[in-house]
């Protein structure tokens, strides 16, 4: 079995821990994936475009694209050693984009058997309405393939 994991960097404990207990790893592939979506620059672009702003200088914006690389790459670190105890095949794969789609696309294109992510983002209810975020609600939505939504403890 092929699982695909959205790794946000904040939930890699429940995501991986919560996939064992509902999904037999010793014989699955683990995908494991970080997509930098635009958040964080495109929310202080807009800050800086208003009326009155000005763009960040480009060694700003250079800086910030590869802190952004690096918190990536930590995160993927941190669930491939988690997922190597638990499953012998484990991929990493650092992407840029709109996150949900990124997702959709790897999932078709490796012919992925199952998505596992987080129901929400940090912004989001753990239940009830909008309690999916828009990552979530896009694969669920677009998907190829099944897709496991895990929800933090609470």
């Amino acid at each position: 079995m092929r699982v695909l994991v959205l790794v946000d960097g904040l939930h890699t404990e429940e995501l991986i821990d919560g996939l064992a207990s509902i999904v037999r790893l010793d014989q699955a592939e683990l995908l494991l994936v970080y997509v930098q979506g635009p958040g964080p620059r495109a929310g202080l672009n807009l800050v800086r475009h208003r009326p009155g702003g000005s763009r960040l200088p480009p060694h700003r914006e250079r800086e910030l694209v590869e802190a952004e690389l690096v918190g990536g790459a930590s995160a993927l670190t941190e669930a491939e050693v988690r997922a190597r105890a638990l499953v012998a095949t484990v991929k990493s794969l650092q992407l840029a984009g709109e996150p949900g789609r990124a997702v959709c696309d790897v999932a078709a294109g490796e012919l992925v058997d199952l998505i596992v992510m987080r129901a929400g983002g940090r912004d989001q209810p753990p239940v009830g309405p909008r309690s999916l975020g828009p990552t979530a609600r896009f694969v669920t939505d677009h998907s190829p393939c099944p897709v496991l939504l895990l929800r933090g403890r609470r």
